[in-house]
């Protein structure tokens, strides 16, 4: 193990042995399920523990506990959680996320645990190992103890749209979600969102000899999350791509052949290649359009006046002249590079009731050549649904009319938050005696499945809590450890603390 002597040691071996060591991309969780079964049920036996474990036809698991001594007549809590991660890797010869454990370290600071060369899964792995620590720790007195775990949470909160309350049988009115990546602060409220694919067929002709061939790359960007990292300026490698095409577009005809770039709906798009031709007798001119597109994109990433901090450091744009290959229609071409030109990226309207707080907001995030189609997936977001509908409006409309196929994924909704419930009141008070300061209540742009299991429960009190994680969905992603304590020493006095309480 690397992780056995951090604290709580309860929670990190759980993180270790089940999170880490198990393979659980987004739609792939049957290890991981059957290994939250296995675990609970070793535990269990060991410690006399008499936990109820119920499976849905989609893989969502519901654990349920009855009272400790003394607490029956506290309400039932529901903790909260998925167990699928966002799977990303910048190491060269990639990563086997399917057969190998995550590559687990401690940073040398001691103060931060990450991967090496991938996404560590701490979102939302170490949420549910809290719930599970809770669960099982035999020194933690509680009333009656309901964990609900979904499958499929990041590629579209699949999971949590397939629970059914009443057939799982939770009877709690009070849920703690802990999936959020900032610690000191509660969540009371999350964005919807929907995604949206535009899909177009194409015919490439035989090779012309009278044509210069490229493939341009974009590559070494930081990519994140795409609603909580949205707003901070980070470059998409599809937009730059686009723009870098549409300039060559303004002089001359362009030959696209493919175009691939982003694996994941939410993630802001690190990486992409592009294959394309130019006419021969303009290539001279097409390699001083991309040098200059280049290095003024280069200049407003890089950033390097002086005392700046660099929006992405490590930006890499490369083209080469390749062998020929067949390409579609300059037409075809043009219209696909102007389409996805005009796709915007990033925030779209901010709130006008909380400052800072990104309202409405769009992810260029998947560009895919397969076959004879061209495809485009972006993810929208918002906090108020009509603001939603109403860019996917526009957005299906001028796709549509360059007669573009569009396919447009149901829309799962936000999480309204309620500053006025007692549970919130509750866990605000029991966070300020833990953490010995005040605590921040806040909403967030960036999708839960509060908004989708709470509609399911009515009279529900709901929020939402985590550590503190940063560069969720990329390889740089990292949890700090100190953290960790806080919330566990939190979750227990709640649990403790609702035997006083009624709501």
């Amino acid at each position: 193990m690397v992780l056995e002597k951090l604290n709580p040691q309860l929670v990190w071996e759980i993180f270790e042995q089940v999170f880490i060591a198990t393979p659980r991309e987004s739609k792939k969780e049957d290890k991981i399920g059957a290994k939250i079964k296995s675990w609970i049920a070793e535990r269990s036996k060991a410690l006399n523990l008499n936990i109820e474990v119920i499976e849905d036809s989609v893989g969502n698991l519901f654990l349920k506990k009855a009272a400790t001594k003394g607490m029956e007549n506290a309400p039932p809590l529901l903790l909260q959680g998925h167990m699928d991660m966002v799977c990303e890797t910048n190491r060269k010869n990639g990563f086997d996320f399917a057969d190998e454990a995550i590559p687990v370290r401690i940073q040398p600071n001691g103060e931060w645990v990450d991967a090496d060369g991938t996404t560590l899964g701490a979102d939302d792995g170490i949420g549910v190992a809290l719930a599970l620590a809770l669960l099982v720790d035999p020194e933690v007195s509680h009333g009656p103890l309901e964990v609900l775990i979904t499958v499929d949470e990041e590629s579209g909160l699949v999971g949590a749209n397939s629970v059914r309350p009443k057939e799982l049988g939770i009877e709690s009115k009070l849920l703690i979600n802990i999936d959020s990546e900032q610690l000191d602060t509660i969540t009371i409220g999350s964005a919807g969102g929907g995604d949206t694919t535009l899909s177009r067929k194409f015919d490439c002709t035989d090779t012309n000899s009278n044509l210069a061939f490229y493939e341009l790359s974009i590559s070494g960007l930081q990519g994140g999350h795409s609603g909580v990292d949205i707003a901070k300026h980070r470059a998409n490698a599809n937009v730059l791509i686009a723009r870098m095409l549409v300039e060559l577009c303004l002089h001359m005809e362009v030959y696209l052949y493919s175009w691939n770039g982003g694996s994941k709906h939410n993630a802001i798009t690190r990486e992409a290649v592009a294959r394309f031709a130019v006419p021969l007798a303009k290539r001279d001119l097409a390699e001083k359009s991309l040098q200059k597109i280049s290095q003024s994109s280069l200049a407003y990433y890089k950033n390097e006046a002086s005392g700046s901090t660099a929006l992405e450091p490590d930006i890499n744009i490369q083209w080469t002249q390749v062998d020929s290959f067949p390409v579609c229609s300059t037409d075809n071409s043009y219209d696909i590079i102007t389409t996805i030109n005009l796709l915007h990226q990033g925030p779209i309207a901010f709130s006008p009731h909380v400052k800072d707080l990104v309202e409405t907001s769009n992810n260029v995030a998947i560009v895919k050549t397969k076959d004879d189609v061209f495809s485009v997936m972006i993810s929208t977001r918002s906090s108020v649904d009509a603001e939603l509908e109403s860019f996917r409006n526009q957005v299906e409309a001028f796709a549509r009319r360059l007669d573009w196929d569009v396919e447009r994924e149901e829309a799962y909704p936000g999480w309204n938050p309620d500053p006025s419930s007692p549970f919130l009141k509750f866990v605000q008070r029991e966070y300020e005696k833990v953490a010995k300061h005040d605590i921040e209540v806040m909403a967030i742009h960036a999708g839960l499945e509060c908004g989708i299991i709470g509609a399911k429960i009515p009279g529900i009190q709901m929020l939402s809590i985590g550590p503190t994680a940063q560069n969720a969905h990329t390889p740089d992603e990292r949890l700090r450890i100190a953290d960790i304590q806080v919330l566990y020493d939190l979750l227990k006095s709640v649990a403790v603390g609702l035997k006083t309480e009624t709501f």
